[in-house]
């Protein structure tokens, strides 16, 4: 199963968003960084960068019509200047050497479900991030004390995925919508050192709700590129 291809069926706002843009970011961020949010969806944390003074925003995904509602949405709003959005594939993005200042990473790393794709991403962020910059990162932690959870990762396993990694469902029709993996502290921590990111400046628990309303462990993470 291609994960890309079935996220990118997802149409405009209906991208799952589910996450909302944690404040510790903005003691991080200056109001003329350049910032860029991989896996921007319909572009709702853009629009909270933009909503609190951030001039310099950039957003991409591989979905073609999240791209084209949020283009829509900036122009409905007349902000001035304009976030930029891009459709672009977050293993090989169309942007020079250390040209941002922070990458944003929100509900995104859930939908990249396998190892190999991870680091090759991570590679790539730390290569467009300018030096002592950061990575902020918020999304879905193992949640082992709901049985639906536990369940769904034990299935995922007997299906060959990496541990973590399941199917997620349509609550309507039954049918996989995509794969989703959820994390361990120390699994995020690895691939985040590994990818270049030697110094974690924050890190706390946080309970995220998904799409279909269930509340799980999350985490928010702050690294800087060594």
């Amino acid at each position: 199963m291609k994960n890309s291809e079935n996220w990118n069926k997802f149409i405009g706002n209906e991208i799952p968003s589910s996450i909302e843009t944690q404040s510790i970011i903005y003691e991080f961020i200056k109001k003329d960084d350049k910032i860029i949010d991989i896996g921007c969806g319909f572009g709702k944390t853009v629009f909270d960068l933009c909503k609190k003074g951030y001039v310099n925003i950039y957003g991409i995904d591989s979905n073609k019509s999240g791209i084209e509602f949020a283009n829509l949405k900036s122009k409905q709003l007349k902000l001035n200047p304009k976030p930029k959005f891009k459709v672009a594939n977050a293993s090989y993005m169309p942007f020079k050497k250390e040209g941002f200042d922070c990458i944003i990473t929100q509900a995104f790393w859930t939908t990249i479900v396998t190892s190999r794709e991870r680091l090759k991403i991570i590679k790539e962020i730390n290569r467009i991030l300018k030096r002592n910059g950061i990575i902020y990162i918020a999304d879905f932690m193992r949640t082992w004390c709901l049985y639906k959870y536990k369940n769904l990762y034990r299935k995922g396993v007997e299906k060959g995925y990496e541990k973590g990694t399941f199917e997620a469902k349509n609550p309507s029709t039954g049918k996989v919508d995509y794969l989703a993996h959820h994390y361990i502290k120390n699994e995020l921590l690895q691939f985040v050192k590994t990818g270049g990111f030697g110094r974690i400046e924050y890190y706390q628990r946080r309970n995220f709700f998904t799409r279909s309303g269930n509340k799980i462990n999350g985490c928010v993470m702050i690294a800087r590129k060594s």
